[in-house]
């Protein structure tokens, strides 16, 4: 068995990572992909995301339609800043045995090694990496505060919490 994990800010999640999950379950022969939004990113300490549980609420509306993909809030609750090496060794004491595929970006690629406790991280899981999307989560964002329309950004299901968020000022 191989599971996936993909690991982010989803703030907010877009079609980009959608896309991103559906060819990752194809090319790496996944058998199920833990979606897993980051509580504080350490490399994005300075703005923790607004609103968990909207984050937390929206994507699994967005990857309700991909097979095999789960949403994991364990970072959520475990708080303060997420590092990998505690969530793929959480993952990997749930599941012994499987093989665990990480997924990054290709701009995350060279950084790795700066990664909290990296060699021991590239023993529990492999790395996969994905070309970066036109989507970007910052670009809906930026949208959003502009009243301009980003529909053609986000998962239709996601679409009315986004708004809804904007509206009340969490996000």
């Amino acid at each position: 068995m191989t599971i996936g994990i993909f690991g982010g800010s989803f703030d907010p999640v877009h079609n980009g990572h959608v896309g991103i999950a559906k060819k990752a379950m194809a090319s790496f022969g996944l058998d199920r992909l833990i979606v897993v939004p980051a509580a504080v990113s350490p490399f994005k300490t300075g703005s923790a995301p607004k609103g968990d549980y909207d984050r937390l609420e929206l994507l699994r509306l967005a990857f309700a339609d991909v097979p095999g993909a789960v949403v994991d809030d364990r970072e959520l609750k475990r708080g303060g800043v997420s590092y990998a090496i505690d969530t793929v060794k959480e993952i990997a004491a749930e599941n012994p045995g499987v093989k665990i595929v990480f997924l990054v970006g290709e701009d995350s690629v060279e950084g790795l090694p700066r990664w909290k406790d990296w060699d021991e991280l590239r023993k529990l899981c492999e790395f996969r990496s994905f070309p970066r999307t036109p989507e970007s989560s910052t670009e809906v964002r930026r949208r959003l505060a502009a009243g301009e329309d980003v529909s053609s950004l986000v998962p239709p299901a996601t679409l009315d919490g986004l708004l809804a968020s904007r509206q009340t000022g969490r996000m």
